[in-house]
């Protein structure tokens, strides 16, 4: 029992040595340990003290060179470039990245459907059904023409169910061989004290070596990946608030596929002179003959007229003609303010076009006094016993009456606002003030262009004003001929194959009765390819030729002047594939419209107190 007590009494001292308390700071719960090991295996630690306090030393040593070692090898050994939530060059990556294989073997990955930025919204439209028809043999296409809508609708219904899904790298670090090299990607999400938000996001891409061309090569072809995917599309970009923030920034909404301008509605003379103008303004030498001259390097187009008429149609045809981005900003957004305007017009690319589609409508961009320019013909209603059309007129480098060209007259307004948007003030500077972008190309659409402020339509803001028109029978004859034309569908080669089709059944048949007949043998010589090439497009002369004598006889059963494009068009798209029952109820259709349009001025008139009914 002595022994036992001498025993604890030994325990005792030793935990409570100053070599012990050391040890606890460094090695938390040693005392704890070293007892129970003195206690039940008779192990005293404390004969260990030097080799446990140089093992600590080592492990905690150990942790800060890791640290520097890795910085150091990073630093002087490895090729790192940082991509950004809110730079392109993200979304080209990311787009690489869903498309290459190795996505579909790794076992860390975010799956997704929700579409994001670097995924355009065409990605899940109805275009792969079309490319997958051209694809399509001739009998599976014609089975399809053939198919009931029900049939058709339940297959839509069933594959719209089913959302796209996405997969991108998951958070955290991703090696993978580029051309024989390997790369690191790692994705990082930076925490902020409010929620967690996708634009704290980066990417890290690393490589080993100090030289960063693998990297060069790897984001080149991703950007090329992401630009290729849209092929001939014009893409358009809106200008809108960040979701995490206040500022403003151009987000990409949708691609489309180009309009051909022959199929907007616009005199010819009109349409040739502002393409021809832009063509000029983009073509080689242009911008060193501003520079030379000291001239700004911009120039601004004023389309204008009433709703229906096309006007962002032929911007967006010429768009797609000239292969250029197109950016979409809307005046009458409260949120926008000076600072976020200057941001989205420094953002502009070089070669784009600035579309401000109903210029008219926000409060800041209406005259201030008597209007100095001179107003259509038509007045602010779509009605077509007030609205007569116009003469046809395209006004280059027009400046406002009483406002010499090159001087700013009138042009520093008093700050008028839309609620707490931008200052006509603001909107002027931004359009050609000293510190204004170069190089883009801005388009402003209208329909009341008279309401605008006269500083506004100054030659050097507005260097050519087009005026569009109500349908002219012209107009009508070419709305008829573009939907009632050849389709797609019916190209010559394709008419061909199945022509083919039928000509094989049919000569097999021939043939027998020639033999039983006993016929001369070159009856039975089968036509040739090239002559079956001129009989299709002899008969696509014909259905031309047809097309065109029905528009005759149905542009002269729509009034002149009286309605737009669009509602014209609107009415053949209910007959998109009858066209002699377009002109049997034409008339009836015309007598409907007047109507309505005159019970709408009616409306229109005694809400003003102009007349009572």
């Amino acid at each position: 029992m002595a022994s036992n007590q001498s025993h604890t009494a030994s325990a005792k001292v030793e935990f409570s040595t100053p070599e012990a308390a050391i040890l606890e700071i460094l090695l938390p719960g040693y005392t704890f340990v070293s007892g129970l090991l003195l206690s039940y295996l008779h192990i005293d630690l404390a004969a260990y003290f030097q080799y446990i306090v140089l093992l600590a030393v080592v492990v905690v040593a150990s942790q800060y060179l890791w640290r520097y070692v890795s910085n150091w090898f990073e630093k002087y050994l490895v090729s790192t470039a940082e991509l950004r939530l809110d730079d392109e060059i993200f979304n080209y990556l990311m787009y690489w990245w869903s498309r290459q294989p190795r996505i579909k073997r790794t076992n860390r990955f975010m799956a997704g459907v929700r579409l994001n930025s670097y995924w355009s919204v065409h990605d899940d439209s109805d275009d792969e059904e079309f490319d997958d028809e051209d694809k399509m043999s001739d009998d599976e296409q014609d089975s399809i023409r053939t198919e009931s809508f029900d049939e058709y609708w339940k297959q839509i219904i069933n594959r719209d169910k089913y959302k796209r899904m996405r997969f991108t790298p998951s958070q955290g670090r991703h090696y993978f061989w580029y051309q024989g090299r390997l790369l690191m990607l790692d994705r990082r999400y930076e925490q902020t004290q409010s929620r967690w938000l996708l634009n704290n996001e980066k990417l890290y891409l690393s490589c080993l070596g100090r030289d960063p061309s693998v990297i060069h090569r790897l984001l080149a072809e991703a950007q090329r990946t992401y630009v290729e995917r849209d092929g001939s599309r014009t893409i358009i970009y809106r200008g809108q608030r960040c979701p995490s923030s206040s500022t403003f920034d151009w987000n990409r909404c949708m691609s489309r596929l180009p309009r051909p301008l022959d199929t907007v509605i616009l005199d010819e003379t009109q349409k040739r002179a502002f393409l021809n103008d832009i063509e000029e303004y983009l073509k080689r030498g242009t911008a060193a003959w501003y520079a030379e001259h000291g001239i700004p390097y911009r120039r601004g187009y004023l389309l204008s007229g009433p709703p229906g008429t096309g006007k962002s149609s032929l911007c967006f045809a010429v768009a797609g003609r000239l292969g250029l981005k197109i950016y979409l900003l809307s005046l009458s957004s409260r949120n926008l303010d000076e600072d976020n305007l200057w941001s989205l017009f420094s953002a502009l690319p070089r070669r784009c076009i600035l579309l401000v589609e109903d210029v008219d409508a926000s409060d800041i961009t209406h005259s201030r006094g008597r209007s100095m320019t001179k107003p259509l013909d038509h007045t602010d209603n779509d009605d077509p016993d007030d609205a007569r059309t116009p003469p046809t007129q395209t006004h280059n480098n027009m400046p406002p009456t009483g406002a010499p060209a090159g001087q700013n007259g009138g042009d520093k307004p008093t700050d008028k606002t839309a609620s707490e948007g931008i200052t006509l003030s603001s909107l002027l500077n931004v359009l050609d003030g000293v510190a204004a972008s170069e190089g883009r190309i801005l388009v402003m659409t209208t329909n009341h262009p008279e309401k605008l402020d006269e500083a506004l339509l100054r030659a050097g803001r507005i260097d050519m004003h087009i005026e569009f028109r109500l349908a002219m029978p012209e107009d009508i004859q070419q709305l008829y001929k573009s939907i009632y034309s050849i389709s797609k569908s019916d190209r010559p080669h394709k008419v061909t194959r199945r022509q083919n089709g039928r000509l094989n059944s049919t000569q097999s048949q021939t043939e027998a009765r020639n033999l039983s007949h006993g016929s001369d043998a070159k009856s039975m010589i089968p036509e040739s390819e090239e002559t079956q090439a001129l009989n299709n497009q002899a008969r696509i002369e014909r259905l031309e030729s047809r097309i065109a004598s029905l528009a005759e006889d149905f542009a002269s059963l729509v009034p002149s002047g009286v309605f737009s494009p669009a509602e014209i068009q609107g009415y053949l798209l209910k007959h998109k594939d009858r066209p002699e029952r377009a002109i049997e109820q034409v008339k009836d259709w015309v007598t409907e419209e007047r109507k309505k349009k005159n019970a709408k001025l009616a409306a229109k008139l005694e809400a003003q107190g102009i007349v009572k009914t």
